[in-house]
């Protein structure tokens, strides 16, 4: 008899511990619900990537609708680890938008940004033709040289305070009135600065 339960109870234990393993790894990355401006209500999910045998830690935020994936215009941010107070604040505002947004605590190269971008536009959340980037100037230098490498795969550039070196100056050089560059003096301004850019390149509607 004692036996028999034994074997009952090890039974129930193992079925409940399956139970919970198909959870676990079933499930989708974490999703956590936060509030954006006007009302809207977002989602952010962890979308990290391998490159170079290395992981690229990045999120995904987007406005909530529940089971349903939307195409949406993509903003990447790109920024110094450990600084998301700002990048927050700004993709929470396109959130609000309607738009779709990836951040990263970047410090790769410049072919590793251009990897992320790539397997983005892939992305089921995805517009694939209405893709930006933004950078803050601890990676200005290589997300330069990535969107000159993306050419027409990216619609527009926008630079947080840059200071560009070597190759990446060259390139602001020539190409600088097509980005938007936000100084210190307009830091404030950023957002009403950015949805105007974007608006202008047809990713508001």
């Amino acid at each position: 008899m004692k036996r028999l339960i034994y074997s009952l109870a090890s039974a129930i234990v193992i079925a409940l511990l399956a139970i919970l393993g198909i959870h676990i790894f079933g499930s989708d990355s974490p999703r956590e619900r936060v509030k954006v401006p006007g009302g809207t209500k977002g989602v952010v999910e962890e979308l990290s990537y391998y490159i170079h045998g290395g992981k690229v830690f990045g999120k995904v935020y987007r406005p909530e609708e529940g089971d349903a994936i939307t195409k949406r215009p993509l903003v990447v941010y790109f920024h110094e680890p450990l600084k998301t107070d700002f990048p927050e604040s700004v993709i929470k505002s396109l959130v609000s938008d309607g738009l779709a947004c990836y951040a990263t605590g970047f410090r790769g190269k410049d072919g590793d940004a251009v990897t992320i971008v790539k397997r983005l536009i892939k992305e089921d959340f995805t517009e694939g033709d209405m893709v930006f980037l933004i950078s803050d100037a601890s990676c200005a230098d290589e997300v330069l040289l990535a969107a000159s490498k993306l050419g027409h795969k990216i619609q527009g550039l926008i630079l947080i305070e840059p200071d560009p070196q070597g190759k990446a100056r060259e390139i602001y050089q020539i190409y600088g009135k097509e980005f938007l560059t936000i100084d210190s003096g307009k830091k404030a301004n950023a957002v009403a600065l950015i949805e105007n850019y974007l608006e202008e390149r047809g990713a508001l509607k």
